[in-house]
């Protein structure tokens, strides 16, 4: 490996950031010439060393959204499980 690649990558990433101070992954994507799919796995990364902040996800379409294959209703997203702890959550992932 290339040493500094990582470092290299995340300063990428960071400067977008500072500039905009909130972008989408898209955004990101765009700008950096990479696939949203790479920017949100980059996104991931920073956020899990605790340099960024992921705001916020919403289900795709206004009514529906599709979990494998099937229709999936908005009431239907609320209420089948209760919350996870979230001190159970944070612990589980350190």
């Amino acid at each position: 490996m290339i040493p500094g690649w990582k470092e290299e990558i995340e300063t990428e990433y960071l400067g977008f950031l500072m500039e905009q101070r909130r972008a989408t992954p898209a955004e990101v994507a765009a700008q950096l010439g990479v696939s949203e799919g790479w920017a949100v796995y980059w996104l991931t990364e920073l956020a899990r060393e605790g340099r960024v902040r992921i705001l916020g996800v919403e289900p795709v379409g206004d009514r529906e959204t599709q979990v494998e294959g099937e229709s999936l209703q908005r009431s239907d997203l609320r209420g089948s499980r209760p919350a996870p702890n979230p001190a159970r959550v944070l612990r589980e992932a350190a």
